[in-house]
């Protein structure tokens, strides 16, 4: 197997200014010439779909599963929209949806798997509540969708997303020993410890870890971001 990458970005819904945000996005990622790309709230709605724009810019195949429906703001006006997750790849395979316990206040969750050769890529966006209880539903989300994603053990599994949570919050526990070293912040308004973002190899089968670092991390000359988060990029390669 050549070098396979694999992106994971938060794309922030349609927040900030979203047509120049999404331009940038395309470009950061074009620049990046991924094979997959995970991607976590999606916005789609009032004739705007984030995925779809996406896709198209790269020319990847999409997969979609949107979730977190509600009434969202977009040019002053309320539309009914979507905020899921979604997978772009060049690689064949097929793509599935799980929903995974969700809390009123938080909203729905979702786990979305894509099964490719002896590859399965695991993209999640767990709860954003805070204190004890985000803890303990992240930790059961979490485990909820590693049980769906282990039920076929053939080949390796690599786990992205944006987990609201670092790698030493108790909640990644099932991550820790395979999630390789800190990035630094993937959220830009945060401390340089906060890196909530992760491509993690949790069963490498026979594939390896060759690098891994942020993108999408610089700001316009605007001081303005692609996103609230930054990108991680992981490449992996065949062991054997």
């Amino acid at each position: 197997m050549r070098r396979l990458r694999v992106v994971t970005l938060n794309t922030w819904k349609n927040d900030g200014d979203y047509p120049a945000r999404l331009t940038r996005i395309a470009d950061g990622l074009a620049a990046l010439d991924p094979d997959v790309v995970c991607l976590q709230e999606c916005f789609a709605g009032g004739g705007h779909d984030t995925a779809r724009v996406l896709s198209d810019a790269l020319n990847l195949q999409l997969y979609a599963a949107p979730a977190r429906a509600k009434v969202r703001e977009l040019k002053g006006a309320a539309v009914d929209s979507t905020s899921g997750l979604a997978i772009l790849t060049r690689l064949p395979g097929r793509a599935e949806t799980l929903g995974l316990i969700s809390h009123p206040t938080d909203g729905e969750r979702i786990a979305q798997r894509f099964t490719t050769f002896r590859l399965r890529i695991l993209n999640l966006h767990l709860s954003h509540l805070r204190g004890g209880a985000g803890a303990v539903l992240r930790r059961r989300q979490l485990d909820e969708a590693l049980d769906w994603a282990r039920r076929d053990r053939s080949g390796s599994l690599l786990v992205c997303g944006d987990l609201n949570a670092g790698r030493g919050d108790p909640e990644l526990a099932p991550l820790r020993a395979a999630a390789g070293d800190e990035l630094g912040s993937t959220l830009h308004a945060a401390g340089e410890g906060c890196a909530i973002d992760h491509a993690i190899l949790l069963d490498p089968g026979d594939l390896d870890v060759s690098r891994r670092v942020r993108a999408l991390a610089t700001p316009d000359g605007d001081g303005r971001y692609p996103s609230d988060h930054a990108a991680v990029v992981v490449d992996l390669n065949s062991g054997s």
